[in-house]
């Protein structure tokens, strides 16, 4: 259970923080050895973990989103923009991400890929921050273009591997297409509830239909297990969604790439040399 809530609060914490919540969540798997989930169950964990994120993510975001429930709502010209945004940035996340999915589930096993990654990412935080500083952003998301909405979505669906910062990754894309700070943070966010939302029920629908033939869940899944890291994560990760907000604004995204930077070196010095 300890193994559970730490993982919950590494996944709150880091989810929305441009450090890559999978690559944590995979090297905390690999020097702790909690990767005694089989047959594949391991990632349908960590898709319970962010699903907690999600929920806080909808919660935060619950004015933006209530709207399009409405008749009204969808009236809105802006609000019919951002909701097509949404959409076609999301296509080419959902191509690269079932055409990469085996190989996603591979590099989660490899401890070395996802630091290479979390160095690939503090790369993209570095220059993003430097692009912004060198020219006043002042773009909104109703008048960010279709063309820039795709590319964002590309930058997702790279971002599907782990140690790849989901939400550095859009954010940066975002502020590199001359989106204000806050307004790529919100495209980012609601980028993630189709995103991560898409994946979870997709995974929910594979592990009913192993319930429904075998009978029980899959070996290493514990319901009390799963409630209790979807709730820390979701917790946890509410917490941190201001302080991110906060920190684009102050343009101190360099602060997570210095960090990626000596997570990787620290890890790959663990496993290279201390043979862990």
């Amino acid at each position: 259970m300890l193994n559970t809530i730490l993982q919950g609060i590494i996944q709150g914490l880091t989810e929305f923080l441009p450090v890559s919540s999978s690559g944590h969540l995979s090297i905390f798997q690999y020097f702790t050895k909690a990767q005694t989930i089989e047959n594949g169950s391991t990632m349908t964990f960590d898709l319970v973990l962010h699903f907690g994120t999600l929920i806080a993510v909808i919660y935060y975001f619950w004015k933006d989103i209530v709207p399009y429930f409405t008749i009204s709502g969808w009236k809105d010209p802006m609000r019919r923009k951002i909701a097509w945004l949404v959409i076609v940035a999301s296509i080419p996340t959902a191509i690269i991400g079932f055409g990469l999915k085996k190989k996603i589930e591979a590099m989660m096993e490899n401890p070395i890929a996802v630091c290479c990654c979390f160095i690939f990412t503090g790369v993209i935080l570095l220059v993003s921050e430097k692009l912004k500083k060198q020219k006043e952003n002042s773009t909104t998301l109703p008048e960010l273009t279709y063309g820039k909405a795709i590319a964002t979505g590309v930058a997702q669906g790279i971002a599907c591997a782990p140690g790849i910062s989901r939400s550095g990754s859009t954010i940066a894309a975002g502020l590199i297409c001359g989106l204000k700070g806050e307004e790529a943070a919100r495209f980012s966010f609601l980028l993630m509830i189709v995103s991560v939302g898409g994946a979870t029920l997709l995974e929910g629908i594979k592990v009913y239909k192993f319930v429904k033939a075998a009978g029980h869940l899959p070996e290493g899944l514990i319901p009390s297990h799963l409630i209790v890291g979807a709730l820390t994560s979701m917790i946890v990760g509410f917490l941190s969604l201001k302080f991110l907000v906060y920190i684009i604004n102050k343009q101190k995204l360099s602060y997570f790439a210095y960090y990626l930077f000596a997570v990787s070196i620290i890890c790959i010095s663990l496993i290279l040399f201390a043979g862990m």
